[in-house]
């Protein structure tokens, strides 16, 4: 995903704010970095901040009037912190008419200034959620992404392995694809992991012997999701010669997978002859909803055998002793 510039922002949003320029507008080609989200050199956006400058300052009533009533010295230390090496341009929100001495400063310093006579409170919540989504840092996967049970399950595996004949039978269960082949990550928060699936791709599923089938238009429009919250990993895997007696049929605490720095819980399906992978997926998916609610099925059933073999011990014994 590319750097979001002056331009880019005024053009995809002038009609939801009433956007205009103001002041500096060479400088429209500035730029807010991909990644800026978590860049702990400057805030992202908020009201206008002397102490920790934003890359986009927002100014309303109460910022001009405190710009207003600076005297020389005062305002030429405030103009030092207001255009700072991120900054990317100044947004004068709330109808307010752009000082005449900061337009020459933004001009000096090739900084744009846009205008909005929405609420400055407006215009930051709504050009926050856009920038978390076009700055977050970005990743690409492979594997098919669906939506099961409301929760984001992104499955994984081998080539040829059955990932895409999976999403179809998980789809006729009336669960939803997001993405097949190509899953699109963003970090669009510091614990949230959203995925997405690439225009091109949209809407279709590759089946082998079948080839490119388009979902919306076989199943409908509920079949196929447009983003959602990345929440478990369940990574098919064919054991070494099919054989599953040798692995742990207890295998213990959720593993996780890092992706872009967060961890993800991670879930590994053997696939065998005469497995249904499909309602293994559901029962791991709704296994996972119970472990946010703190229910552990393998922690109950341990703390079970463990009771009954105390209960065991305090029994006395049936034979006489002599």
């Amino acid at each position: 995903m590319p750097d979001v510039s002056v331009q880019r922002l005024f053009n995809e949003n002038r009609e939801k704010l009433n956007l205009v320029w103001l002041a500096g507008r060479h400088g429209c080609q500035r730029t807010a970095p991909v990644g800026s989200l978590t860049d702990p050199r400057a805030g992202l956006i908020a009201h206008l901040n002397l102490t920790h400058p934003h890359r986009f300052q927002v100014l309303g009533h109460m910022e001009i009037t405190y710009l207003l009533g600076l005297d020389g010295i005062a305002l030429q230390r405030a103009f030092d912190n207001i255009f700072s090496e991120d900054l990317a341009t100044i947004i004068i929100a709330d109808g307010g008419l752009l000082p005449e001495a900061l337009g020459a400063a933004a001009d000096a310093h090739g900084v744009p200034v846009i205008g909005s006579p929405v609420p400055s409170a407006t215009v930051i919540n709504l050009l926050r959620h856009y920038l978390s989504q076009e700055l977050a840092e970005e990743i690409t996967l492979h594997g098919v992404f669906m939506v099961i049970l409301e929760v984001g399950v992104l499955i994984t595996g081998d080539s040829a392995v059955g990932k895409s004949e999976l999403a179809l039978e998980l789809i006729t269960r009336g669960h939803g694809l997001v993405a097949d082949d190509v899953v699109e990550l963003y970090r669009i928060g510091p614990e949230t992991l959203q995925g997405r699936c690439p225009p091109l791709l949209r809407d279709f599923l590759e089946v082998r012997g079948l080839g490119l089938i388009n979902i919306r238009s076989i199943f409908g429009e509920t079949a196929v999701r447009p983003r959602k919250n990345l929440k478990l990993i369940v990574h098919l895997e064919r054991p070494p010669g099919g054989d599953l007696s040798a692995l742990d049929r207890l295998p213990g605490n959720l593993k996780t997978q890092n992706i872009l720095g967060l961890e993800v819980p991670r879930v590994v399906l053997p696939v065998a002859i005469g497995r249904n992978l499909a309602v293994l997926v559901e029962a791991a998916t709704r296994n996972f909803i119970l472990s946010q609610r703190g229910i552990d099925s393998t922690e109950q059933f341990v703390r079970r055998q463990a009771e009954y073999m105390a209960e065991e011990q305090l029994l006395p014994d049936s034979e006489p002793h002599d």
